[in-house]
């Protein structure tokens, strides 16, 4: 086993776009947001509802992106549709226009996105998407601690300290030393739900407790939070937050 891995199944994302060049603009964002999270993506490209939803089963996808405005079957019925076989698949609508807004709270979409599309948003939803499959799955790091592989499950990670060139992975009931750097779990590791607060820091935003000058986490430990980016480190543990309530809706 290498020194440092993560179980981080590839995220399966389906888009149904009529239009091709709407089409090719949501590919192109999903596969820099994927570079930028480290996240491997399957896109299954469909150009209508109906093609998506001819072989359409239960827990294929893990995030849905339809444009509403498609010719026959639309979006929302293309929708109405999936909510009937799987009512945890993200979805997202996009659109040219607000008009449907109300209809994408009735069927638990996550996202209405009006075109044109920006990175932020795609970001967003995948980082959703990847939230929701990992609680599901229960995803896992394993390292080598004093030469023996070990698995530890992502939701037992409090958080991660750089110390004398080594990286410490702190739980709640052990402490494992790997010669992993800091850099190399952070690239492993999911974000947005692991954050790097510090330089010598990485931690598990779901085993946070609270924040005040630094990260306080569940079992009374703190994880330093760097001065100069303070606000935005919080900022991002907040919108973190607001997401996690998104995903239990």
């Amino acid at each position: 086993m290498a020194n440092g891995t993560v179980e981080n199944p590839v995220l399966r994302i389906a888009i149904a776009e009529d239009t091709q060049s709407d089409s090719d603009i949501l590919t192109n964002l999903i596969k820099t947001s994927q570079l930028t999270s480290n996240q491997e993506c399957d896109l299954s490209v469909f150009e209508s509802g109906e093609a998506l939803l001819k072989d359409f089963e239960k827990g294929l996808y893990d995030l849905v992106f339809l444009d509403i405005y498609m010719y026959e079957l639309n979006g929302i019925e293309t929708a109405e549709r999936i909510r009937d076989i799987d009512t945890q698949v993200v979805i997202v609508f996009t659109t040219t226009s607000e008009d449907f807004t109300r209809e994408s709270y009735r069927l638990n979409a996550y996202k209405y996105l009006v075109k044109p599309l920006v990175a932020e948003d795609v970001q967003d939803a995948l980082d959703l998407a990847v939230l929701k499959r990992d609680k599901a799955q229960g995803a896992t790091l394993a390292i080598v601690y004093e030469n023996v592989p070990v698995v530890i499950p992502l939701n037992d990670i409090l958080f991660i300290e750089s110390s004398n060139r080594r990286s410490l992975v702190h739980t709640e009931d052990e402490v494992y030393t790997t010669t992993m750097t800091i850099d190399a779990l952070e690239k492993l590791l999911p974000s947005p739900r692991f954050l790097r607060s510090h330089r010598s820091y990485v931690v598990n935003l779901d085993r946070v407790d609270e924040v005040s000058d630094d990260f306080i986490m569940d079992n009374g430990k703190i994880a330093y939070i760097t001065v100069k980016n303070h606000r935005k480190i919080r900022r991002a543990y907040e919108d973190y937050v607001f997401s996690k309530v998104r995903s239990d809706t």
